[in-house]
């Protein structure tokens, strides 16, 4: 071999050296990065499983005060109907006694009007 050859030869392995360098940085660097998506991918996940616990609990305590609130709507139902109804039959029963009282006051009156009338 003459020396221009190996001088191109030399040439084309540094361009090779070169470029294998250069082949290795891109790789480092997507190695890098492929790392840091593993670790972002790793916290969404982590962040995912504590939102999804979060949304479970909270769940709970909704379905819980749903229930706590049905109960008591019942109760309260219950408690004022009995009341309204006791109300309604003593508000029955008042306007009955006063029905009563004022049909007699006026069979009274009448018959006090009759006796003056009759006694003229």
């Amino acid at each position: 071999m003459s020396t221009g050859e190996l001088l191109e030869q030399w040439r084309e392995a540094t361009r090779a050296a070169q470029l294998a360098e250069r082949l290795a940085e891109l790789a480092n660097a997507s190695v890098e990065r492929a790392d840091r998506d593993a670790l972002a991918a790793q916290e969404i996940a982590k962040m995912a499983e504590e939102t999804a616990e979060h949304a479970e609990r909270a769940a709970r305590v909704a379905r819980e005060a749903a229930v706590r609130a049905v109960t008591f709507a019942e109760q309260d139902r219950g408690g004022r109907l009995a009341e309204a109804d006791e109300a309604v039959g003593v508000t029955r029963s008042d306007e009955s006694d006063a029905r009563k009282r004022f049909h007699e006051a006026e069979a009274d009156a009448r018959q006090r009007h009759e006796r003056d009338d009759s006694g003229r």
